[in-house]
């Protein structure tokens, strides 16, 4: 059985039990209460179990329900895939209630600055010409071909649509288009109105949304899936006077932002507990992996170990620069530590990775780092005063080395005292100084093949030690879903009416984003959100 029978059964399936007639007993559903109704059983003794228990998990209603919902679809997240979504889903003709746990909607990418498109009118206007194979493909290369290249297909094909439709729905362009970074592969990247989500993107969509129809409740969070024999059929929500609400619903479509900001998932997703611990977050504090852990109650596939990592390197002294577009010369991912000057080591003194990776994927300059136990950027006086002619910059780098923040920066006339207050082996360290030197001296970097133009050596003191620690913005995926943004079980089969949208679902990388594609992110979270709307709208038909 395909995908798509498997979801057919499923809906004959819910047709014959009734869905309409059935949702509600005197204004409630009863959780649960389809169960002894059949759509026939899973294949195996562990199927069952597994179905069990993602029942279990769920059929536990709240006993302070005070209002009670219909509504075809609901949707957990009023980012910029949940509005993508919630706007599709309204002008499709369904109603829609769309859920955000904050006070405000934009979610995670307010400070996002452009989209990924090919074929548009703002690049046919500017001679950009770009073969879709070419994206594919590279993207597949980029892989390692680990990831599925009909969900690439899929995103890039529907980019110009996507495009133009976001025009419809009044989402505003300055008409920049261009590579993005001095890593972009190609001009792809389409520049909103102000540069950034929070101006061109949000507020009009916002109104879209509102013009189709759509009920937008903030302060309101999705706390349990509600799923009866294998089939989403809604959920329980809490508002901010921790009141449960019953939504009983058609379709889910889960756009909760990822599991950036839940140190505990972190951990599960490969990051240790002091990385953790020392980590700077540049992601909305709400998004704390709603989506993710509600698709797990419910017997979803899990993808978190392959989730990509969209982390940048940082100064925990230097704080973070959370503006678009997070270009501080101290921190961000175009900072001190992230871009090619420094010398990067570990916590044996070694060198070991080309320290401008970041002009080939600025996401991946964390990612090189996430297996040491510890790492730290070495520099000298005249780098850091490069960085700090901007007053404010040179204010901010002052209040870090004269404050109490040894465990984060260090000055010192020697190398061997740097290793020393970090404890680390001098005499590796040194020889490693020693080697690096020599390489910057001949011009050329034989052993990572770092661009000599940041080859700088460290020879002059005063000389300064930084503790590398992890800037996460968001991390890409954890619910295994196909290209109709349906949410696969562990057999890889859709859950019926269970959707998964944006960075709660975002298959199209694995462990690394690859940012040198400029504008994918935002692409997929649009791409991902229409899908989803227009998948339920077919599901919802056959019901």
């Amino acid at each position: 059985m395909n995908d798509f029978e498997h979801t057919e059964a499923m809906r004959e399936g819910l047709s014959r039990r009734g869905f309409l007639s059935g949702l509600a007993v005197g204004g409630a559903l009863l959780v649960g209460g389809l169960a002894g109704c059949s759509t026939g059983k899973p294949d195996s003794d562990t199927g069952d179990a597994k179905q069990e228990e993602a029942e279990a998990a769920t059929s536990t209603a709240p006993d302070n329900i005070v209002e009670t919902i219909d509504t075809d679809i609901v949707i957990v997240g009023a980012g910029i895939s949940g509005l993508a979504a919630a706007v599709q889903a309204g002008q499709n003709g369904n109603s829609v209630i769309l859920l955000e746990k904050s006070g405000e909607i934009g979610g995670n990418g307010m400070g996002t600055e452009c989209i990924f498109a090919i074929d548009t009118r703002l690049q046919r206007e500017k001679g950009i010409e770009i073969d879709p194979v070419d994206i594919v493909a590279k993207e597949l290369e980029q892989s390692q071909y680990r990831v599925d290249g009909s969900l690439w297909i899929d995103m890039v094909t529907s980019s110009a649509a996507n495009f133009d439709w976001l025009e419809e729905c009044g989402v505003e362009f300055n008409g920049t288009v261009d590579n993005y970074s001095p890593g972009g592969l190609f001009e792809t990247a389409h520049w909103f109105e102000g540069e950034c989500a929070a101006v061109g993107y949000v507020p009009p969509m916002q109104e879209a949304a509102k013009a189709a129809g759509v009920e937008i409740r903030t302060g309101t969070t999705a706390k349990q899936l509600i799923i009866a024999d294998g089939i989403a059929t809604g959920l329980y929500a809490e508002n901010t006077a921790k009141e449960s609400i019953q939504i009983n619903a058609k379709a889910i479509i889960l756009a909760s932002g990822g599991i950036g900001g839940n140190r505990e998932l972190l951990m599960q997703q490969g990051w240790s507990q002091e990385q953790v611990d020392e980590m700077l977050f540049q992601c909305v504090p709400s998004v704390e992996g709603d989506g993710y852990r509600m698709a797990m109650s419910a017997g979803a596939k899990d993808y978190l170990s392959n989730s990509a990592d969209q982390v940048f390197n940082a100064i925990k002294a230097f704080g973070t620069d959370t503006s678009a577009p997070y270009n501080s010369p101290l921190n961000g991912g175009f900072g001190l530590t992230s871009m090619g000057p420094c010398l990067w080591v570990n916590q044996a003194g070694d060198r070991f990775t080309p320290e401008d990776l970041g002009y080939i994927n600025m996401a991946a300059q964390a990612t090189a780092c996430k297996g040491n136990r510890e790492t730290y950027a070495i520099f000298d006086q005249s780098l850091l005063d490069s960085c700090t002619a901007d007053p404010a910059d040179a204010e901010i780098a002052a209040a870090a080395l004269s404050g109490d923040n040894d465990d984060s920066i260090f000055q010192a006339d020697s190398i061997s005292e740097l290793a020393e207050h970090f404890d680390l082996d001098a005499d590796e360290l040194e020889a490693t100084v020693v080697r690096y030197n020599k390489l910057c001296e001949i011009g050329s970097d034989l052993d990572f093949g770092k661009s000599p133009e940041f080859m700088l050596p460290l020879t002059t003191g005063p000389f300064y030690m930084a503790k590398v620690v992890p800037l996460l913005v968001v991390v890409d995926g954890g619910i295994m879903t196909n290209k109709h943004a349906e949410v696969l079980d562990s057999s890889q089969m859709p859950i019926p009416g269970l959707y998964a949208v944006g960075l709660d679902g975002a298959m199209l990388w694995r462990n690394v984003y690859t940012q040198n594609m400029p504008g994918t992110q935002m692409g997929n979270n649009v791409n991902s959100g229409r899908k989803a709307a227009n998948s339920a709208a077919e599901y919802i038909k056959a019901v």
